[in-house]
């Protein structure tokens, strides 16, 4: 059933972007600025829906479950790499630790320990309802999740990853909502 929901979802998404890529295959036609960024999120959303997609036909799952969850943000991952240091910046190892010593603590700022998502009482009702489909064991592995990742930009694409799965609208205040909360731990 799910896996029928996001493949026409994503039949949807090829015939529009069959339409956009039209414009830039007409050498009549020069696409500007805001074509370009209109293709380019029209690819971006179809390859979250793919994404999902692989996931759900590999494992034959039929809802929205942990591992679709843990999938789907290693997925991320592996799409996005960790970036390199930049050059000129030195490169901290870690020691081995001798039997009896205490590790040295690294103080970069990448190694940063965010604290967990806090979600207030009425929020947590109103998400599970109407972002989770009254389902709290999806919120509740949501925000585990999104509490383990250490970066704005992964838990960003996870919680895009999640807008896909569940057909989140980006216009509607809870989701705008849900996505503050969880970039409120960045800051």
């Amino acid at each position: 059933m799910a896996n029928d929901k996001v493949l026409g979802k994503m039949r949807e998404q090829i015939g529009e972007l069959i339409k956009t890529l039209e414009q830039f295959g007409d050498i009549a036609v020069h696409p500007g600025a805001s074509e370009c960024e209109d293709l380019q999120n029209k690819l971006y959303k179809l390859q979250e829906n793919l994404a999902v997609y692989k996931h759900q036909r590999l494992n034959q799952e039929v809802s929205p479950s942990f591992n679709i969850h843990a999938r789907v943000s290693e997925e991320v991952k592996e799409l996005f790499p960790p970036e390199p240091p930049p050059a000129g910046k030195p490169v901290e190892t870690k020691l081995p630790v001798q039997p009896g010593e205490a590790p040295i603590p690294n103080k970069t700022p990448s190694n940063k320990i965010h604290a967990p998502i806090v979600v207030g009482i009425n929020d947590k009702f109103r998400f599970i309802n109407e972002l989770f489909s009254q389902n709290p064991a999806e919120f509740n592995i949501a925000i585990e999740q999104l509490s383990a990742l250490q970066n704005w930009n992964d838990s960003e694409l996870y919680l895009n990853s999640l807008k896909s799965l569940y057909t989140w609208k980006e216009q509607q205040d809870v989701v705008k909502h849900f996505y503050s909360i969880v970039k409120r731990r960045f800051e």
